[in-house]
């Protein structure tokens, strides 16, 4: 995306990276169930090109987001169908949920109405409507539903939350990095492994920071969940900048990745011995 927009006007340029970022932190604000942020969003995509200044848009207001949106989508579905079909039954029931519990009130029903219509098996499906001139927020609260049921795990199909957290999250501020022209190398869009292992040995100690492998080819899933879940927090807030509050909310997320962890391990089965088995010996019956 970054080659195609370096050629377009800078006013075309700003609205396609706030229009990025702004699906992505809609689905990151879902992930995170956090619904008057999620509305928040969904207003903003709306009222953006109201703001004194901006160039005329000639194209439906929601379009950009939701194909962001659907690429996400479209991303989820073939990473889990590459392991095994994923039918339409589920996505629209997973994606119901959400929108039951997140989707601004007014864009609700109309939206649970589009799931609903939604044919079962696996038909190719459009999830973001039919699009073309009629595209609006429902569509949009339909795909980012249907993407935040995706990246939360789809029902277990998915694994990682939290990196893919990160890989949103690095989207987003790329996209807003780049709708502000900020020159690259002032943009902050990635986080070392360092940088996060030194907020691990401060929020606990250098110890426990060393029992994640300095080697990246070692490590387990478990073990760049809780990176990630340090890097997501650097890349909006810098380590010296860390309040206490926010020190107990990460000791919070990594102890979830671990309990996690834990409930994957399975216990080792027993093994019964091999070898030649010793039998009592029987005692003769007496002839009476």
């Amino acid at each position: 995306m970054t080659d195609l927009m370096s050629q377009l006007p800078q006013p075309i340029v700003e609205r396609m990276g706030r229009m990025s970022g702004m699906a992505m932190r809609s689905i990151i604000a879902l992930m995170d169930e956090q619904p008057d942020t999620y509305a928040a969003l969904v207003e903003r995509i709306g009222t953006w090109d109201d703001d004194p200044g901006r160039t005329p848009y000639p194209r439906p207001r929601y379009e950009f987001a939701l194909q962001e949106a659907l690429r996400i989508v479209g991303d989820a579905m073939t990473a889990i169908s590459e392991r095994s079909p994923l039918p339409n039954e589920p996505v629209v029931e997973g994606a119901r949920d959400y929108v039951e519990r997140f989707a601004p009130a007014q864009f609700r029903d109309e939206a649970l109405a589009k799931l609903d219509a939604i044919p079962p098996g696996h038909e190719p499906v459009d999830f973001g409507g039919e699009g073309g001139e009629g595209v609006g927020p429902v569509d949009f609260v339909v795909a980012t539903a249907v993407a935040g049921w995706l990246v939360s795990g789809a029902g277990g199909r998915m694994a990682t939350q939290e990196n893919i957290r990160l890989m949103l999250l690095r989207q987003a501020r790329s996209a807003e990095s780049t709708a502000t022209g900020a020159p690259e190398r002032e943009q902050i869009n990635e986080v070392s492994d360092d940088a996060a292992l030194a907020l691990l040995a401060d929020l606990y100690d250098e110890d426990y920071a060393g029992l994640i492998p300095p080697d990246p080819k070692r490590r387990g899933p478990w073990e760049w969940d809780m990176l990630a879940v340090l890097k997501t927090h650097l890349l909006e807030t810098p380590a010296e900048a860390t309040t206490d509050e926010q020190r107990q909310t990460l000791k919070e997320k990594l102890l979830t990745v671990l309990q996690a962890a834990a409930a994957t391990q399975k216990p080792k089965p027993t093994v019964r011995p091999v070898g030649k088995r010793n039998q009592p010996k029987r005692k003769p019956r007496r002839k009476r």
